[in-house]
């Protein structure tokens, strides 16, 4: 696992006297109650505070890279060289070959480069720095530690940097340690700030879209437990988290029960994001009012359905409908023996006496729907399949199915 800086380099400004010579007026910055005195890139005193490893440093062909190569004490011919393929326009990634080699030798470890992207003045040049950024994120590895430095950031790519820290998170799944940006002040040291908070908040979003769209509680539980909240809260979470994403729909009930109780301590939790994550939490729980087991199964597969997880809205109906019998029946609906004599009892429907067509219906809807379970549930192939639906056609139908059963305790 590496430390890896990844930062942008401006063009600086005509320094006094030289007109062959751009740089960064020096400056104090402080970090972490760190104070840095003259520091011309705020890149080289990340270096040295979080101790880097590697370099990456991007920027344009008319980038300060001669200041680069002074600053890790180059040859004056090399740095001259630099100049002039700058002044040519001439610069390219195999003329700074060698400063990668120079920048390795002063961090005393391998694998520093420096990419030269274009201007982004067009959609063709986007492009080409999308494709860039992905080059400089096959460099990094899983695990890796990542820093970002965006104080000199110019043009389109103050957007284009966070989308690609954001991609590349997914991409390669490395931990963004820190994006810091350095805020000049005039008469104190400049503050050097870490915007990192701004992905946390990504991080959350999605967590808490999770959990809406698809019961996934997983990386809410993980965020939740990362934070400096009471045990009460993470434990509670915890607990209903583990029960949504295996779908034990008694635990569920359960846990529900358990984080309703726990609510005001999410409401009052010193972290504002919980606030909210409380607000989701009530919304989703009372999306789940009922008083039986079966209704609250009915409720759940209604909801699998709506967020597309269709394999366990089928499972879940059919033990929903078991369920219901049992409770009009007034039988235990947790008992096996019980939920056999339901199934039973819907068998029955297929004679009824009085040859009610709802009643037949009913018990065709539930075949149908027990049988997409049973492909579902048992992974048979087409040819040994109970339904002969289609996954197309069980989608399709899976709320019309969903309408019958609701209404079956009037056949009983």
């Amino acid at each position: 696992m590496a430390k890896i800086l990844i930062s942008l380099l401006g063009t600086g400004q005509i320094e006094k006297n030289n007109t062959n010579k751009n740089e960064y007026k020096g400056t104090d910055y402080i970090i972490e109650k760190t104070i840095y005195s003259d520091e011309k890139f705020v890149s080289l005193l990340l270096v040295k505070h979080y101790k880097i490893d590697k370099l990456f440093l991007v920027g344009t062909n008319q980038s300060m890279w001669d200041m680069v190569a002074e600053s890790f004490k180059a040859e004056e011919n090399y740095q001259f060289e630099i100049i002039e393929k700058k002044d040519n326009n001439t610069l390219t990634e195999d003329s700074l070959f060698k400063l990668n080699d120079i920048i390795g030798k002063g961090l005393k470890n391998s694998g520093s480069k420096c990419f030269i992207i274009k201007d982004g003045e067009n959609q063709e040049e986007l492009w080409s720095i999308f494709e860039k950024f992905l080059e400089i994120l096959d460099s990094v590895d899983e695990g890796d530690e990542v820093y970002f430095d965006i104080t000199h950031l110019f043009r389109s790519l103050s957007v284009m940097s966070f989308v690609m820290l954001e991609f590349g998170k997914t991409y390669k799944k490395f931990k963004i340690a820190g994006v810091f940006y350095g805020m000049l002040k005039k008469g104190e040291p400049s503050v050097i700030v870490d915007l990192s908070i701004f992905f946390e908040l990504l991080e959350w979003a999605k967590a808490i879209k999770n959990l809406k769209e698809f019961g996934n509680g997983y990386s809410l539980m993980q965020l939740i437990k990362k934070s400096d909240e009471s045990n009460e809260i993470k434990n509670s979470f915890s607990n209903f988290s583990h029960a949504l994403s295996i779908s034990d729909m008694g635990a569920m009930r359960q846990s529900m029960k358990q984080i309703k109780g726990k609510l005001k301590l999410f409401d009052e939790a010193n972290n504002r994001i919980i606030g909210l994550v409380s607000k989701e939490l009530r919304e989703f729980i009372n999306s789940f009012d009922a008083d039986s087991l079966g209704t609250f199964q009915m409720q759940l597969a209604q909801w699998y359905a709506n967020n597309k997880n269709y394999s366990m809205a089928y499972i879940t109906l059919v033990e929903a409908v078991l369920s219901v019998v049992c409770e009009s029946m007034r039988n235990d609906p947790t008992d096996k023996e019980y939920r056999d004599e339901a199934k039973n009892f819907l068998w029955d429907f297929r004679f009824s006496a009085s040859g009610s067509k709802e009643k037949e219906k009913v018990y065709a809807v539930f075949t149908k729907v027990n049988n997409i379970r049973k492909n579902i549930a048992h992974k048979t192939s087409t040819k040994g399949s109970a339904s002969k639906a289609t996954p197309k056609s069980s989608i399709e139908n899976i709320s019309e199915y969903i309408m019958i059963l609701k209404n079956i305790k009037k056949y009983i």
